[in-house]
């Protein structure tokens, strides 16, 4: 394939579409996916890339999708690659990916989290062409009398790749509903990690993106409740945050330590997080 543009074209959101046009020597869904974005289309380049995603590209491809996709949330944090609304009885749907650092262990995990106000029988996410990642249902917190809150997660064995993926949520009433979703490489442009026995610190590494959300820090504590870990403390911040966890009025004991930042986006009406998390063990004394 003979594309004739730098890398430096990408940062070119919009431009004449007859200069565009003659950028490009072949037409496919790879150049139409670039020409979409220079043009300012975003849905449909997003379009585009999910089209090359389905050829089940070699890698160099892949990587470069990996770029296209990051280079396009750059306008407004991927809110305009899908206008297709979710359907009327879903009320809210959160995509999560997790890295968790525990002390000599990296593990990671999908969680999926969806409102609704009708129940729920199953949540699927699988990956393109065949490869089931996630496909059942929990039990359903009740928020009131006609929504409902469901949290899935799924242990994996690494961190789930780029590429194409779809998410399909049926109902016990027999409805259904399904969505395209494109995973980028996670690109953390605020990390944390640990500074010092009870300390950490975020680093820096890239400037944020102006139309998405400020990354939220989240710290949390968790005792030990019969037998099992549970949460007994948590605050978030958007800014200015901590290196410490703050003076709290739990009892003396050992907890576990939780500190966390996400990174989010959308693609469309669908909420795309990344979600780096340290675990550790914490000791308040008397």
């Amino acid at each position: 394939m003979k594309l004739r543009y730098s890398l430096v074209a990408l940062s070119l959101i919009t431009a004449p579409s007859w200069a565009v046009n003659n950028w490009f020597l072949e037409q496919t869904s790879l150049t139409n996916a670039h020409q979409f974005l220079l043009e300012g289309n975003l849905e449909e380049s997003f379009d585009a890339m999910i089209q090359t995603w389905q050829k089940e590209p070699e890698a160099p491809i892949r990587s470069h999708l990996d770029q296209l996709l990051l280079k396009a949330l750059d306008k407004d944090c991927g809110r305009s690659f899908d206008n297709s609304k979710l359907p009327k009885w879903l009320d809210k749907l959160a995509i999560q990916r997790q890295a968790i650092q525990s002390p000599g262990r990296l593990s990671y995990r999908l969680k999926i989290d969806a409102q609704s106000d009708v129940e729920l029988k199953q949540i699927t996410f699988t990956k393109w062409p065949d490869q089931v990642v996630m496909s059942n249902v929990n039990t359903p917190e009740k928020i009131d009398n006609q929504h409902w809150k469901y949290s899935q997660r799924v242990d994996l064995n690494a961190q789930l790749d780029t590429g194409l993926y779809k998410i399909r949520i049926s109902t016990e009433q027999g409805k259904e509903w399904e969505s395209w979703i494109l995973l980028a490489h996670p690109n953390h442009k605020q990390t944390v990690r640990w500074s010092s026995k009870e300390e950490w610190v975020v680093d820096k590494t890239a400037l944020l993106n102006r139309f998405c959300p400020l990354p939220v820090m989240d710290v949390a504590l968790y005792g030990n409740v019969d037998g099992d870990y549970k949460e007994v403390w948590n605050k978030e911040y958007e800014s200015d945050y901590p290196t410490q966890v703050p003076e709290t009025k739990l009892p003396a004991d050992r907890y576990l330590l939780g500190v966390s930042i996400i990174h989010k986006r959308w693609q469309g009406a669908i909420t795309i997080e990344d979600k780096q998390i340290l675990n550790k063990a914490f000791d308040i004394s008397e």
